[in-house]
């Protein structure tokens, strides 16, 4: 079961981030292959262990960093995460070759598994906190709504 933030965060990106959040995606990998949902908590049959996904404290956002208006998309997403980490007590994002810690830092994240999604982890004591769920809101709604998508590449700078 997801933890708390975790279902503020997903809940948060389907009604205020972009619309295509709500819609599912083609997975040509899966077996069979056949259409998945792109806010993704639960752990795939793939996960083992200590996943941070099986504990209930991760989600997976699939936006295709291939796809110009996708990148669009989870750039200005990483940048609303990043502008409330503080609040949203997160210990990694994860996106297209990049990784930011707790603290805001950056630092290569070097695999091909997350060019095609955003991953979010909190700790075992930031999971059960949601308290960022307003602000997360306000915050998503700024940037996606009517058409007020910002530009700007994340890595940049």
């Amino acid at each position: 079961m997801a933890g708390i933030a975790v279902e503020a965060t997903k809940q948060a990106l389907y009604y205020y981030g972009p619309s295509l959040l709500t819609q599912q995606y083609f997975e040509k990998h899966k077996k069979p292959p056949g259409l998945l949902d792109r806010l993704q908590a639960a752990a795939g049959p793939h996960k083992t262990g200590k996943d941070p996904h099986i504990a209930g404290r991760a989600l997976d956002i699939i936006l295709f960093a291939k796809d110009p208006q996708e990148k669009e998309y989870a750039d200005q997403i990483v940048q609303v995460f990043l502008g409330l980490r503080k609040k949203m007590d997160f210990v990694s994002v994860v996106y297209n070759g990049w990784e930011w810690n707790g603290q805001g830092v950056r630092f290569p994240h070097v695999d091909e598994a997350h060019k095609t999604h955003i991953h979010i982890e909190w700790g075992k004591s930031g999971v059960g906190i949601a308290a960022f769920a307003s602000d997360l809101e306000d915050a998503l709604y700024e940037a996606f709504s009517g058409g007020n998508l910002k530009s700007g590449d994340y890595a940049a700078g």
